[in-house]
């Protein structure tokens, strides 16, 4: 059907019960439906998504995987109240931004949300402009596992350029070194996309490593990046 289309038609392959082949085979052929989880069960927490999408983007092409956002304005009685991870707590703006290396998948009833979820939309229509370029590079993980308290994020890298997406979860620190891609002594500048970062110039140490800074926690940058 591909050949016959000229690749205007795709598949969406669901990797989520039954003898499926997941993520391991017919990559090429079309998105994977990667997971199904819900507010309603109390198995949707936001930095468990991100940890899947940044375990599996060592090995996966992450622009092939749909990674979910919830409406999580909802259930909120599901969880406790001393649940610092809790979807509840979590800006809906950065539930949102988790999945940009990804293809997003608005897992909710539209209808359901909250009033003050669709103040996201200029983020999502920003974001559409520069999700094709993000998607040309070869993205990889970077910075700590997430675990809900970490520094984490992603690069997505061409030749001279490429974008970084920088996650800083329930994290105590403002500032964090963060080891890139990027050859040691390499100079940089960074530019915001989206997000709460500023722009700024930088060389990479002995490591490759880079130093970035966010105001809260539970917030992110994506930045466009170049070689200069």
């Amino acid at each position: 059907m591909q050949r016959v289309s000229k690749d205007s038609v795709v598949f969406n392959l669901d990797a989520t019960a039954g003898r499926r082949m997941g993520y391991h085979y017919f990559n090429e052929y079309g998105n994977i439906f990667l997971e199904n989880r819900y507010t309603d069960w109390g198995n949707y927490y936001p930095h468990w998504t991100l940890r899947n999408l940044w375990m599996l983007s060592k090995y996966i092409p992450a622009r092939n995987l749909q990674i979910e956002f919830l409406n999580n304005f909802r259930n909120q009685n599901k969880y406790t109240d001393i649940d610092l991870l809790a979807p509840g707590k979590i800006p809906f703006e950065y539930t949102f931004a988790l999945t940009m290396m990804a293809q997003p998948l608005a897992w909710m009833e539209a209808t359901g949300l909250h009033a003050s979820g669709f103040d996201i939309a200029p983020v999502v229509k920003k974001y559409r402009t520069v999700q094709q370029d993000i998607h040309n590079g070869n993205i990889v993980p970077i910075g700590e596992e997430p675990t809900g308290f970490a520094w984490t994020g992603f690069q997505s890298i061409q030749m001279n350029l490429g974008y970084f997406l920088i996650l800083r979860e329930n994290n105590p620190n403002a500032v964090m070194k963060m080891k890139t891609y990027l050859p040691a002594g390499t100079k940089v500048k960074v530019i915001p996309v989206l997000g709460k970062g500023k722009a700024f110039k930088a060389v990479t140490d002995a490591f490759g490593a880079m130093t970035f800074s966010l105001p809260q926690i539970n917030s992110y940058v994506l930045y466009k990046y170049s070689i200069i």
